[in-house]
């Protein structure tokens, strides 16, 4: 039992390895080391199974062992119930112990012949000749898959067709969700990655041979990503601010993007992603809080809406401010009344303190003797305090000559 479970996991690993789905591959283990060469092998079992792809070989623990991968999963391969495989290779006879890798593999419940053969474009049941192309017909099928990722190289000055790291994972990410297995995100991932990053991958397989797509991306993060830490990139969130001219949906938009790579870096929980855009969109507003308040977002803290739904929410609410402010530009003409008594009254209100500024002067008599026509600095006559007081008095008053053009009242003279 031991050793069955030994060499389950060591084809398992094997999968892993090689990008094999374990559910559409079978591991075969000669009784000793085969002198075959695996295209003979093969040969072999494409005339005793179908729907074969390829055949991986790898000599462990004194024995033969065959990887064998299948177009579909190993519930659909028709396979001899004593659990082993008599295959004729060069007119001799190789005898193959037959382990499935995965075994929660779901079986259909019912399957009918004619559905078989309109699948294969016949109207006869499949035959041992029909078999023999499978495998040319498989390989065909290889190039039939979800579209390519965009090329990603690393290089400081990208290529027309690259583009930069944070850019290209966040598309990459997005695409490898729709991708159920592992092993073909794996596949795509190589296939997008060209040297120096196809390089860290290299090293990263010689280093784990079953690392995961996960960990490929973690390593390109490490190489070509931002250097900050995730305590570094949570203060940063939680200190950005908008910008003076920049609107409210802009400023979601730069938010969001410093949040994908919190996300990103494990520094904060995909779950809590809404909840915390939300917070700091709020407090980060500066210059719009008007939207704040015809929003509600304070109530929607409770039960935070998506990214996308706020970011809707604040565009249309833009778009309403600024059909008011549009209307409320073109209702500012014909502020004044259309009767000509009123318009000049309201003119010489408007102009009256203008005039008064001009006709203002600094007070034209002595500060010593109090009389007109000369300075402190030229005077020769007797120091008079009261009248330079009464002058002053009159001058602040407003009624004295020069202050008010057109006064009617005069300082009494002071003896």
């Amino acid at each position: 039992m031991a050793d069955s479970s030994d060499i389950l996991q060591f084809g398992r690993d094997w999968c892993k390895k090689d990008d094999v789905r374990s559910a559409c591959a079978l591991l075969l283990c000669s009784e000793k080391p085969l002198s075959f060469s695996t295209e003979s092998i093969t040969k072999g079992l494409a005339k005793k199974v179908n729907r074969l792809v390829g055949v991986s070989r790898q000599e462990w623990r004194g024995k033969t062992n065959l990887l064998c991968e299948f177009e579909c999963e190993v519930g659909e391969v028709t396979l001899p119930l004593s659990g082993t495989f008599n295959v004729s290779v060069d007119g001799g006879e190789v005898f193959l112990r037959i382990y499935r890798l995965n075994t929660t593999t779901n079986f259909k419940s019912r399957v009918l012949v004619k559905d078989i053969m309109e699948n294969q474009g016949t109207s006869e049941p499949p035959t041992r000749e029909t078999s023999r192309s499978s495998l040319s017909h498989a390989m065909s099928l290889c190039t039939v898959g979800g579209r390519k990722l965009r090329p990603f190289s690393g290089l400081k000055t990208p290529a027309k067709d690259e583009d930069s790291f944070d850019t290209w994972i966040e598309l990459v990410q997005g695409q490898l969700e729709e991708e159920p297995e592992d092993c073909e995100k794996r596949r795509r991932l190589r296939e997008a990655l060209r040297p120096p990053a196809a390089s860290i991958i290299t090293d990263l397989r010689r280093e784990c041979p079953q690392a995961t797509a996960d960990e490929y991306l973690a390593a390109l993060e490490l190489a070509f990503g931002s250097t900050e830490s995730p305590e570094e990139l949570s203060v940063l969130f939680h200190s950005t601010h908008q910008h003076r001219g920049e609107s409210p949906s802009e400023f979601l938009t730069r938010l969001q993007g410093i949040l994908r790579k919190l996300v990103r870096k494990g520094a904060a929980q995909r779950e809590k992603s809404s909840s915390l855009l939300i917070e700091q969109f709020a407090k980060g507003v500066l210059f719009d809080e008007i939207l704040l308040v015809n929003l509600r977002l304070k109530d929607l803290k409770k039960n935070p809406p998506s990214y996308l739904t706020l970011l809707q929410m604040v565009r249309r609410e833009e778009a309403e401010q600024q059909a008011k402010m549009s209307r409320r530009g073109e209702g500012d003409v014909g502020v004044f009344p259309a009767d000509p008594k009123q318009a000049k009254s309201r003119t010489q209100v408007a102009e009256r303190p203008i005039k008064r500024k001009q006709n203002e002067a600094r007070p034209r008599f002595c500060y010593r003797c109090g009389e007109e026509g000369h300075y402190k600095t030229k005077c020769e006559k007797p120091e008079n305090l009261q009248k330079v007081n009464s002058q002053l008095i009159a001058f602040l008053q407003g009624n004295a000559k020069g202050r008010l053009e057109g006064a009617s009242q005069k300082p009494k003279p002071v003896n």
